[in-house]
């Protein structure tokens, strides 16, 4: 009986020593979902930003409006794609999701630029 009792108490201790850990490459659920909020609250930011300059553009000139109508639909091309790249990631999990998030930043970054190389054109 004391041999079992010793094994216990010294795989107590070690299990308070060394508790079980996430393999580094899952990501935890909760903060899957932060980041992923993160991102869709950055995307709806940049979405309402679009929308405002489109919105300008449409009282903006002719010739104004000719300019910059593949722009914006550029802009709403990215756009589409990051929102698919976003619904991709959402049921993603572990190392894929991590992949996916890079990704997605990348796109949401390259989205930001565009809106504001347009928003910068549009102001001349």
């Amino acid at each position: 009986m004391r041999p079992f009792i010793v094994a216990t108490a010294a795989l107590l201790a070690l299990s308070i020593l060394y508790p079980p850990t996430v393999p580094a490459s899952e990501e935890q659920p909760a903060q899957q979902e932060k980041n992923g909020g993160d991102t869709e609250r950055k995307a709806s930011e940049i979405g309402r930003k679009i929308d405002e300059l489109d919105a300008k553009m449409k009282q903006a000139t002719e010739e104004t409006k000719a300019a910059f109508a593949r722009e914006m639909a550029d802009l709403r091309k990215q756009q589409d794609a990051l929102r698919e790249k976003m619904e991709e990631m959402k049921g993603a999990s572990g190392k894929a999701w991590k992949e996916m998030k890079a990704g997605t930043e990348k796109a949401l970054h390259e989205l930001q630029k565009s809106y504001d190389r347009a928003r910068e054109r549009f102001r001349e």
